[in-house]
């Protein structure tokens, strides 16, 4: 037990002398409030922002049309005919053009709808002819002397929202956490290169070993260094996003009303996660690093962790229906158990498949890394 203490002490005090290796550790970390705060002030913008658009049309407006681009926002320009219009938007001047055949009664829309600004521009274009459209049917109504709360008022509508939180801060929330587990592998990949591949390039493995100490030890030393480290990055992550989301509501209108659980519960299960996330990811990264011969390799074989954590943030993404199978996939779980602790959609059944899942995928991993490093083909590079 002492042998494995000393182990830890020798790992983890090199890791913290490497500054290089220190700042990649907690790159994700730090990376967390700049994104919420940075995208949290983009959308702010994006939505408050007022957008004037302007478009080309070739007729008269009547007052009526003028009021609707005016309230719309609206700008346009009138020319004397299509060509003219044409060439405007070819130089870039208008976003699109609107043609009027008085003859058919025909409005004709040209946009690029293949782009964004393209596809608002036709949505503002085809809101305005909503509009106008409309006058035009009340105007003939009540030339007609038709009642139009009665023509158009046969029920009422009343709107419940059931998600009582902003889609925007939930993704963001969602890829924060993403960033969390990132935190774990970057932090224990580190840790377990440079307590087996670096030191196999160096030869300084093969010195270690003529020390009085069992390789036993020796691997669960290190396996646990990587642990500790890993929990490390996890708990700074973690207390950044909760920071972040919080000045983030003080400053942002757009995370206002954004509501997550922050009880003693989701708190203790949080940790918990994370904790069990570093002893997993711990193992693999360390049983991984363990075929490799040099730094390159090791690296290489590392960043397979690094691609199963981006799962869980394309699922939120796309909002993809969890089932409870998902919560058997390694790495994914703890995003998912995360998420539900925080939004107290948290199932006992979910949390016990997660819990006893990694028990399982933990042990195993123990055992193959132990038989690794009693290999001698694992041990030295020759």
């Amino acid at each position: 037990m002492n042998n494995i203490l000393i182990t830890i002490k020798k790992e983890i005090r090199s890791i913290f002398r490497d500054k290089k290796a220190l700042m990649a550790m907690f790159v994700y970390p730090i990376l967390i409030p700049v994104m919420v705060i940075l995208y949290g002030s983009i959308y702010e913008n994006v939505d408050t922002e007022e957008v004037t658009y302007t478009i080309g049309i070739d007729y008269d407006l009547n007052t009526e049309e003028e009021s609707i681009f005016k309230e719309m926002n609206i700008n346009y320009i009138k020319y004397d005919n299509f060509q003219d219009m044409e060439k405007s938007y070819k130089d870039n001047e208008i976003e699109g053009y609107l043609s009027y055949n008085k003859k058919d009664n025909i409005y004709n829309i040209y946009v690029n709808t293949g782009s964004s600004s393209g596809l608002t521009t036709y949505e503002i274009i085809n809101n305005y002819l909503e509009t106008y459209s409309n006058f035009l049917t009340n105007e003939y109504l009540i030339s007609e002397n038709i009642d139009l709360d009665k023509a158009y008022n046969h029920f009422t509508i009343e709107e419940h929202e059931l998600n009582e939180n902003n889609y925007f801060v939930v993704l963001l929330f969602g890829i924060s956490l993403t960033y969390v587990i990132l935190s774990i592998c970057i932090a224990t990949s580190n840790m377990a290169i440079s307590t087996t591949a670096t030191e196999k390039e160096n030869g300084t493995l093969e010195t270690i070993l003529t020390f009085p100490i069992k390789k036993k030890e020796l691997i669960l030393g290190k396996y646990f260094s990587s642990v500790i480290v890993g929990f490390i990055a996890s708990l700074i992550s973690l207390i950044f996003l909760v920071l972040s989301l919080f000045i983030g509501s003080k400053f942002y209108e757009v995370f206002s009303g954004f509501n997550i659980n922050l009880s003693l519960f989701s708190i203790l299960g949080s940790i918990i996660t994370v904790f069990g996330a570093s002893i997993f990811i711990g193992g693999v990264a360390l049983l991984l690093t363990a075929f490799a011969r040099s730094y390159k390799e090791a690296q290489s074989k590392i960043s397979l962790i690094n691609m199963i954590c981006m799962i869980p943030m394309f699922i939120s993404i796309l909002e993809v229906k969890i089932s409870t199978i998902y919560y058997l996939i390694p790495i994914c779980n703890f995003e998912q158990i995360l998420n539900d602790l925080f939004f107290n959609n948290i199932s006992i059944i979910n949390i016990l498949i997660t819990l006893i899942s990694t028990i399982i995928y933990t042990a195993i991993l123990i055992i193959f890394i132990i038989k690794a490093y009693n290999s001698e083909k694992i041990l030295f590079t020759d």
